[in-house]
């Protein structure tokens, strides 16, 4: 397994530890969970031709999905009232 997505793993699974009340015994849960996390980020977030194993660029273009993510937000939606309540104003 590449060291950095190995390293990605264990930082999560330890996350999930902290989330879950730092409670003993459910290591492997945690593990498994951070191990779906991360496989599901890879498909989701990687061109295709990167998706092959072995590839080095692996990581870096997952690093770079997930920079991406975090840089681009929405702006907040505004939520319209029902009908019978516009134009009534108070």
């Amino acid at each position: 397994m590449n060291e950095e997505r190995q390293e990605w793993i264990n930082k999560r699974a330890y996350s999930l530890w902290e989330q879950h009340g730092r409670e003993h015994g459910h290591d492997q849960e945690h593990w498994e969970q951070a191990t779906r996390e991360r496989d599901e980020l890879e498909r989701i977030a990687l061109p295709h031709h990167l998706k092959r194993s072995g590839s080095g660029e692996v990581d870096d273009a997952t690093r770079k999905a997930i920079n991406g993510t975090r840089n681009t937000t929405a702006a907040p939606t505004r939520k319209s009232r029902p009908a019978a309540d516009r134009g009534n104003t108070v």
